[in-house]
């Protein structure tokens, strides 16, 4: 499923109005039903107060009106005066007060107070006030209105998008609505998925309003859907054996970080290749052995603060011949001599790479490492790493994430996987992906580890990537979303990731099979 801006969603209409010849009355009606369905399966109370605004948006609002006139006791609210709506809204608001349904302005003298007062005492409040078109912080009486939605008990259903809410960015323009449910409009809008409005929307509905299949494609930027992540899952034939499955190098750890490269082994494992070498300092390598069974590890040369040695190259040069894929950083150390060893697996190493923590540090200080670089690498910094790499603030980064997961895809030449909330795949050609599973009990030491062999693991079963990335992201969030279920989000740790990794293969699998 695509994720638009309000400028694409936008052009869309209009193709589908001008090119298609759907009247854009049409389409306001499908979407007034659409949102209309959806509060019929939620089975409110009978009290509904409609807010709508001037525009297309209080235009569906008015549609909802007279739908559940039938029905409910509706009261319409609008914000702006009778005479200032114009086209398929102007045509709606006839329509209801034809059939002498009454609406009110709250622009009349005394009427917030009576707003509030309806509002107080609403089993539903239908927001449909600005919409995707605002692009400036809300006036003061709207800020009063929104604020009034709030503080009201009843539940609370935006149309398209929670007012006060950024289409394209997110951001909170002076206010906005909090809505329990947000029924958005033929696709998804940027800012209903990232934060802060993220945290606006609520639960999401996509309604279907009519617009042909092939206007709702090519954006450029995807959500991943369970659907999405079930096509993207490796195949398994039956008569695979280990070397089927592909084996992983990781190059990680260092004295007093031997967790790190213990979880990202175990997460690989986990992730379905055949074989794990978990390469790291010689001191460490027993801690390693102990924890991951599983995993073959490989002691390597060490200096005397037990971090990696360039003299690690020669052994780490015949093992990557025999491996699909390698995953260089988690708990490496940013020494001196990583930098050589880093270099050369950048520069000779013919297979793809996940870099993550150290590695991207040590590159953030010397970009010219990737000059040259053939194989494809995916990259997965969290917000902090990603300032390093672009030599800005962790607030430049937060305040536009879609931005710099575009730079730095484009400066590296690499997929690159912005973790956070919510995670984000950008590609060297400009393409995106976001994936809305997980939550904040991931925020925690060694998850990005665990992200880094889980996604080692699908590059080494063949997938490319792209593939790779969407896929790895998507189990990881619905892993650590498992284990939330169990063990609460305040008390997850990054264990609980990998130990639910096999349930989230198995949920994904099963979606419609």
């Amino acid at each position: 499923m695509e994720i638009v801006t309000a400028a694409q969603m936008r052009d869309i209409d209009r193709k589908a109005i001008e090119a298609v010849g759907i009247p854009g009355v049409v389409l306001m009606e499908h979407a007034g039903l659409r949102v209309t369905e959806a509060i019929r399966e939620l089975g409110c109370g009978p009290n509904v107060v409609i807010l709508a605004g001037r525009g297309n948006n209080g235009g569906d609002g008015f549609v909802v009106a007279r739908h559940l006139a039938r029905e409910k006791n509706v009261s319409v609210w609008t914000t702006a005066a009778f005479t200032d709506y114009r086209g398929d809204a102007r045509i709606n608001l006839a329509i209801l007060q034809n059939m002498g349904i009454a609406c009110r302005t709250v622009l009349d003298e005394g009427a917030l107070p009576a707003l509030r007062a309806e509002l107080s005492a609403a089993d539903l409040v239908v927001d449909a006030m600005l919409g995707t078109g605002i692009s400036r912080e809300v006036d003061p009486l709207l800020a009063a209105i929104i604020c009034a939605v709030n503080e009201s008990r009843g539940f609370v259903l935006s149309v398209d998008i929670p007012s006060g809410v950024c289409a394209d960015s997110g951001k909170i323009l002076g206010r906005a609505v909090y809505a329990d449910l947000t029924v958005t409009l033929a696709l998804p809008k940027r800012g209903l998925l990232c934060f802060p409005g993220a945290a606006c929307t609520g639960r999401l509905e996509v309604a279907d309003i009519g617009i042909p299949p092939g206007l709702l494609q090519g954006h450029g930027f995807s959500l991943i859907t369970p659907e999405t992540a079930r096509r993207l899952l490796p195949q398994r034939p039956a008569d695979g054996h280990k070397g089927t499955f592909g084996s992983v190098l990781l190059v990680a750890g260092s004295r007093g970080m031997s967790g790190a490269v213990a979880l990202a082994a175990r997460a690989a494992l986990r992730g379905g290749c055949g074989l794990v070498f978990a390469a790291t300092p010689r001191s460490v390598q027993p801690t390693v052995a102990a924890q991951v069974a599983e995993a073959i590890t490989v002691p390597l040369p060490e200096n005397r603060l037990g971090r990696l040695q360039a003299d690690s190259l020669y052994i780490l040069r015949e093992k990557w011949r025999t491996c699909q894929a390698v995953g260089v950083g988690p708990g490496m150390s940013q020494d001196d001599e990583a930098l050589p060893v880093l270099a050369a697996i950048l520069r000779e190493c013919p297979l793809p790479a996940v870099l993550d923590a150290d590695a991207l540090n040590l590159l953030a200080k010397n970009p010219e490492l990737m000059d040259g670089r053939q194989a494809p690498v995916v990259m997965t910094p969290h917000p902090g790493e990603a300032a390093r790499l672009l030599e800005c603030s962790i607030e430049d980064v937060q305040a536009d994430r879609v931005a710099a997961a575009q730079k730095l895809a484009g400066r590296f030449g690499s997929t690159v996987i912005l973790k956070g909330a919510h995670s984000l795949i950008a590609e060297p050609g400009g393409e995106l992906a976001l994936n809305v599973t997980g939550n904040s009990g991931m925020a925690t030491a060694g998850s990005g580890d665990v992200l880094t062999g889980l996604l080692a693991s699908l590059l080494a079963q063949g997938l490319e990537t792209s593939r790779a990335a969407r896929v790895a992201v998507y189990l990881h969030g619905l892993a650590g979303d498992l284990a939330a279920q169990s063990v609460g989000e305040a008390s997850l740790v990054a264990g609980d990731i990998i130990e639910c990794i096999c349930e989230a293969y198995l949920k994904t699998e099963k979606i419609h099979m």
